[in-house]
């Protein structure tokens, strides 16, 4: 299976700061790796590929890709301590020197 979180740091205030969200895809290891999954760590991305049906007829326009891009992907070999200090680290410094900040993980 694979988990994510998404890490959102913002500025001080409300005052029209800018704020930047970015979004981390962590793979894990999986005893069935899809075969449609591709994850492309250079480029931090993950795509899915779902092949057209013929049921679907002669003209299917049914889509075939999906590219997924994040700020960054952890491979399995990634531990919890480097996924503490690449995603919630910065996100608790910032928030220690008075910036709100929010980590939402799932998976």
């Amino acid at each position: 299976g694979k988990s994510g979180a998404a890490m959102a740091k913002g500025n001080k205030g409300s005052g029209g700061e800018s704020s930047n969200i970015e979004v981390f895809a962590r793979v894990r290891p999986s005893r069935r790796f899809s075969s449609n999954l591709e994850v492309d760590y250079a480029d931090h991305a993950v795509s899915l590929r779902i092949p057209k049906s013929e049921q679907g007829g002669l003209v299917n326009n049914s889509r075939e890709h999906w590219a997924f891009p994040f700020t960054r992907v952890l491979d399995a070999s990634t531990n919890q301590e480097a996924v503490f200090e690449t995603v919630a680290r910065p996100v608790a410094d910032s928030v220690l020197e008075g910036f709100n900040g929010t980590i939402f993980a799932y998976g």
